[in-house]
Formats: C-alpha cells, sequence, structure tokens
C-alpha cells in the first residue's frame, strides 16, 4: 500500500509502467473533473472510473480483495477513511468472481483506518484487502473519488 499526496505523484516513476502512467493520468485536469463514468485508457490494462456518492459508517463495510488489478484511489473532492488489514485470518463473505476481479471478506474488529483528503491517493495492490467509502469522524460526506484500475502480470494472490 502507499498514500500520498497527488503533489508527489512523480516520485512513483519507478513503479511499474502502468502504474506510473495511471498516476500520471490523475495529474491531468481533465481526468480529475471528469463526469462520473468508466473510461478506458488501455482497454482492460489501464482504465478509470469516476464514482460520486456518500460515505457510509464502517460496521456497513466489507473488505474487498483483487487478484489482477491494482486500485489507486484519488479523493478529487471530500474525504473518506479507507478500513485495510492483513490478509490472514480473513473469513471469506463473497467468494472472488473472475469477472469482477472482486472478493469480499468480513472485517475484523481491530481494522486500521486510512484518512484520506481531497487531493490524496491511496494505493492498493493485488491481495491488499481494503474498505473503501466509509466515514471519516461517523459524518456522512459527499465525496468525489477516481478509481484508477491497473492490470498487473503477478503470480495469483488470494
Amino acid at each position: 500500500m502507499i498514500v500520498d499526496s497527488l503533489e508527489h505523484s512523480t516520485l512513483y516513476k519507478g513503479l511499474e509502467h502502468r502504474i506510473a502512467a495511471g498516476l500520471a493520468l490523475l495529474n491531468k485536469e481533465d481526468v480529475r473533473t471528469a463526469d462520473e463514468g468508466r473510461y478506458t485508457v488501455e482497454g482492460e490494462n489501464l482504465f478509470f472510473i469516476v464514482q460520486n456518492y456518500v460515505t457510509s459508517p464502517f460496521e456497513q463495510g466489507r473488505l474487498e480483495i483483487h487478484r489482477h488489478y491494482l486500485d489507486i484511489q484519488y479523493l478529487a473532492a471530500g474525504r473518506e477513511c479507507i478500513g485495510y488489514c492483513p490478509f490472514e485470518g480473513l473469513l471469506e463473505l463473497e467468494p472472488y468472481t473472475e469477472e469482477k476481479d472482486i472478493a469480499f471478506y468480513r472485517s475484523p474488529a481491530d481494522l486500521s483506518r486510512l484518512m484520506l483528503k481531497s487531493g490524496m491517493f491511496a494505493v492498493f495492490f493485488p491481495g491488499e484487502p481494503h474498505m473503501p467509502g466509509r466515514q471519516a469522524a461517523h459524518i456522512a460526506e459527499k465525496v468525489k473519488k477516481i478509481v484508477v484500475k491497473v492490470r498487473l502480470d503477478l503470480p495469483p494472490c488470494p
């Protein structure tokens, strides 16, 4: 996992080329101001999704894990918490589906919380459990988030 401000995104140019390309996308004004929807950049290897939603309580969340895609979650407006924890010992709620590249797990009581504010991003690698869209300070807030999906050719993960 990586957490940083978009102004520091060039520090990660040495990462896999699609990760660097995904971060570079977020520096483009037309990407940050895009309307809600899915946008293709390099076919299924690199695309982004613009979302507008209201954050939800932690108690209503569940952890998600991807096998093939890395998530770059960028907060364009608002603030939210993202829960995260190690994979070991998690209880599966919904099995993995190849079509959506996602499985869901029950969040443990000792879940860590990561605060994202407007202008910040978090990178979650395949196999890293994360629970996006949670309330900051128990307050529901409107957010605009851009999720860049980067396909990585890594060994299989959980």
